[in-house]
C-alpha cells in the first residue's frame, strides 16, 4: 500500500518536476536579434551568436570547411560593424552578410 507520504511528496514534486522542464528549452528567431542586442549580450554571448551564425553562413555556401583563424578573426569585425550606430537597429544576420558573405 501507498503511504500517505509517498503521495504527498510525489504530489509536492511534480509541480516542480513539469515547471522545470517546461522552462529548458526556449526558441530564438536569430534573424530578429539586432546588433544593439548582439553586443549587449541581451540574448546570449556574441560569440554563441557568432558560432551560429558562421555555422548557417557555411550552410547556405554548401560547405563543411570553417577557417578557424578567419572565424577568430571575424568575430571581433562583426562585434565593431554592429556598435556603429547606423548598424545598431539592424538584424545581426544582415550586418553579417554585408561582412562576409559578399567576399
Amino acid at each position: 500500500m501507498i503511504s500517505k507520504q509517498w503521495l504527498l511528496a510525489c504530489a509536492t514534486a511534480l509541480p516542480l518536476v513539469i515547471t522545470s522542464a517546461a522552462s529548458a528549452q526556449v526558441t530564438i528567431d536569430v534573424d530578429q536579434i539586432t546588433c544593439a542586442q548582439f553586443v549587449k549580450y541581451r540574448v546570449t554571448s556574441p560569440d554563441n551568436i557568432a558560432i551560429w551564425l558562421s555555422g548557417y553562413s557555411h550552410g547556405k555556401q554548401n560547405t563543411t570547411v570553417v577557417a578557424r583563424e578567419e572565424f577568430k578573426e571575424n568575430i571581433p569585425k562583426l562585434k565593431a560593424a554592429c556598435m556603429l550606430p547606423e548598424n545598431s537597429p539592424l538584424p545581426v544576420l544582415q550586418v553579417a552578410a554585408k561582412l562576409f558573405v559578399s567576399k
